[in-house]
């Protein structure tokens, strides 16, 4: 059996790995356009924050790969999928078959539409070259401005900060971590957060993006009128999951790739899990849940396990000195 994964990040490669543990047998490939192989994407920001070497990061590289039985073509996109000839055509014009195609393709940051976006420098942090982009220009800047005051916002201006930027975040809800907690919640977390040296703007958001006053500047004009020049501006609004070239081979595709509780997408022998997967309406964006995926397929397809059922996973927020699951008791003895 012929087994093609198109994403080496935790799923793709958990799941290589669970099927040539249950079925050594099988000839299991996984590309990736990425030449890095398996990283710590969740150590991204102790990476900007220079706590942690790049290679340090590297949890499973392409010798690792091969030493496991699994044939990595990292660097190598796949382009375009053909479900009838059961066939992927990657960025290097080469066409291989498959008997089964595995898609944790992943998910890519959201930037949002705001005027001027696309003339001046925005930075993400979701992968390892977003990460290094960061490092270069935090050395020609000395302040830096977040969009987003979720749990990735945060954890991004928090390495920033460490960085020693000045830092400021801005929310466009009136509370930080507006999905993980409520509002009694999220003023303890603003407290806490008020010690560490960031800046907060709640309840405003990004209108329009220009060149600055200087040329290593970016002017951000706010929907309350007011503007703020930033040597760096980072955007961390959400993701979105990546859905090409699945949604152009006529899968079905909402905000990802739908599949059922055994990850089968809408055509036969192609399966999708991970960031780029959507079961009940849902995808969950976490590391954990990439992993249970992946390791969940592989014994599906191996025959050792039915089928998935999600468990619940709990957010956590990597701040020093700042943990979810205090600042939600010490609501809760407020409320009582």
């Amino acid at each position: 059996m012929k087994i093609i994964i198109f994403g080496a990040g935790q799923a793709g490669y958990t799941a290589a790995r669970r099927l040539k543990q249950n079925m050594p047998e099988a000839e299991v490939l996984i590309f990736d356009h990425d030449a890095c192989g398996l990283y710590a994407k969740m150590r991204l920001p102790d990476y900007v924050a220079g706590k942690v070497a790049r290679e340090k990061l590297i949890l499973a590289s392409g010798d690792a790969m091969r030493s496991q039985g699994i044939e990595p073509h990292l660097g190598e996109n796949i382009e375009r999928i053909d479900p009838a000839g059961k066939e992927i055509f990657t960025s290097a014009g080469e066409a291989y078959s498959y008997d089964i195609l595995i898609l944790a393709s992943g998910a890519k940051a959201f930037v949002p539409p705001v005027k001027g976006v696309e003339n001046v420098d925005v930075f993400t942090l979701r992968t390892m070259e977003d990460a290094d982009r960061i490092i270069d220009r935090s050395r020609i800047v000395k302040d830096a401005l977040v969009i987003g005051g979720g749990l990735l916002g945060l954890e991004a201006a928090w390495a920033l900060r460490e960085r020693g930027l000045d830092v400021t975040v801005v929310e466009f809800m009136d509370r930080l971590l507006p999905r993980q907690l409520d509002e009694t919640e999220s003023a303890i977390l603003l407290e806490k957060l008020g010690g560490t040296g960031l800046h907060f703007r709640l309840g405003i958001s990004a209108v329009n993006v220009e060149k600055g006053i200087s040329p290593d500047s970016v002017k951000v004009t706010f929907s309350d009128g007011s503007s703020m020049d930033t040597g760096l501006l980072l955007f961390s609004a959400g993701i979105r999951s990546q859905i090409h070239p699945a949604a152009d081979c006529g899968l079905k595709v909402n905000k990802a790739i739908i599949v059922d509780h055994r990850f089968r997408t809408s055509l036969p022998d192609i399966y999708a899990i991970g960031d780029c997967a959507e079961i009940d309406g849902r995808t969950w964006g976490l590391w954990i849940a990439a992993k249970d995926q992946g390791e969940a397929l592989g014994d599906i397809l191996s025959g050792k396990r039915d089928s998935f059922e999600s468990p619940v996973y709990t957010p956590s927020l990597k701040i020093s000195g700042v943990q979810l699951k205090d600042i939600c008791r010490e609501a809760a003895e407020k409320k009582q």
